[in-house]
């Protein structure tokens, strides 16, 4: 009988020991586990070993407080986005080389261009490897790193003249203390996609949407679009096609390497949220299976036909001006001239040309107001615009032909 007591004590013994870790964890063991566990979208389990790695850290250590507390907020409102997630079809998965992905994107010339460094108004020393250009091709939006070394968004428009203005910073509310990078702005203008990894951010870089008041060009804060478009890892370059009805955006969550998942979805005209009850809800988040998003029966084959056909290098561009050099050499765009020293000739021309039809229209316009009046201030006026349009038209004359030698070298 005491053999039989003994051999049941040693068991349950044994299994106890089993059960319990070689060595107690540390509060930055337990804090990776819980990471990873957020990582997987496991977020209850998360919280429970973020809250047992806060109990065993000790209160002088500021490494692990200032992770812990990032750790805690991503995973808090990676919670309230579970509660949100928007129910969208998508239709097409596609895996792209990381470097320059955005040139698998088949955008519409009604949605604008993404480019290179190419696309630059002008070349920059700053590392720039991404520009969104408008479809008028008259405003440009791109990331540049700030005196603080970080990524900042900054935006140029043409001139009057073909020339494009300075970079100027937008603003720093964008940022959220973090790099902004890959913008896309709608064709309305105002409502401005791009990417943060700062205190709005669940992790890695976020999509976020920022809305810009056409009266005074600043934006109001934005907002991060939460579930499934963002992830714990980085997700970018969110695009619409609103002519076909389609959005693009990037993600590395499928941990790929050297290469990025872009996802192709249908947008909707009003968001519509998955039940937080939905027993897939995790799995629609995190596009398990981005088959499954699409409504039963759902035939987007013509749809894909569309999109894929669309060849965004083909595009044509449209003309900026018409300086004829010779027979045989007509110019209509500033990349199309030679060097920089004809761009500049070009430039100098419009802008004088530009200068003598304002003071020609300014003429037409004191000699309507003479007629009418017959004062002598007006007849004195006119003189005086008369004698600087002959000046600008010599000078206009002056130009053009430097303009023509210039380009014809």
């Amino acid at each position: 009988m005491k053999q039989t007591i003994h051999a049941i004590s040693a068991a349950a013994l044994i299994a106890l020991t089993a059960a319990l870790p070689a060595t107690a964890q540390t509060a930055d063991e337990l804090l990776s586990q819980g990471r990873e566990a957020f990582l997987d979208y496991r977020f209850d389990e998360a919280a429970r070993l973020y809250s047992q790695a806060q109990r065993k850290a000790k209160r002088t250590d500021e490494y692990f407080a200032d992770k812990y507390d990032t750790y805690r907020r991503q995973l808090t409102q990676a919670t309230n986005f579970l509660e949100r997630v928007e129910k969208i079809a998508v239709i097409d998965s596609i895996t792209v080389p990381r470097d320059e992905f955005f040139r698998a994107y088949r955008l519409p010339a009604s949605a604008g261009s993404l480019g290179g460094a190419e696309a630059l108004p002008s070349p920059r020393e700053e590392d720039v490897d991404y520009v969104f250009t408008n479809e008028g091709d008259d405003y440009k939006i791109w990331a540049e790193p700030d005196t603080t070394g970080y990524m900042r968004l900054v935006e140029s428009s043409r001139l009057t003249d073909g020339r494009w203005s300075d970079p100027s910073p937008l603003d720093d509310t964008l940022s959220e203390e973090g790099d902004a990078i890959f913008p896309f702005m709608m064709a309305d203008g105002v409502t401005l996609y791009y990417a943060d990894n700062g205190d709005n951010s669940i992790g890695g870089y976020d999509i976020m949407v920022a809305t810009r008041d056409a009266a005074d060009g600043t934006f109001l804060q934005p907002s991060n679009l939460g579930f499934p478009y963002n992830s714990p890892y980085d997700d970018y370059l969110l695009a619409i096609d609103e002519l076909n009805g389609v959005g693009w955006w990037a993600t590395d969550r499928n941990n790929l390497d050297d290469e990025l998942t872009v996802y192709v979805f249908v947008t909707n005209d009003l968001r519509n949220n998955y039940s937080p009850d939905d027993d897939d809800v995790t799995a629609f988040a995190r596009i398990d299976d981005y088959i499954a998003t699409q409504p039963e029966d759902a035939d987007y084959d013509e749809l894909l036909e569309t999109i894929r056909a669309i060849d965004p290098s083909a595009r044509e561009k449209k003309p900026e001006f018409t300086i004829t050099a010779s027979k045989d050499r007509i110019f209509h765009r500033y990349d199309e001239l030679p060097d920089a020293a004809s761009r500049e000739a070009v430039r100098r021309y419009l802008a004088a040309a530009d200068e003598m039809a304002q003071a020609e229209s300014e003429l037409s316009a004191m000699r309507r107001q003479y007629a009418e009046s017959h004062s002598q201030q007006h007849a004195r006026r006119i003189a005086a615009a008369e004698a600087a349009i002959e000046k600008l038209r010599a000078d206009l004359a002056s130009i053009r032909s430097a303009m023509y030698k210039t380009l014809n070298k």
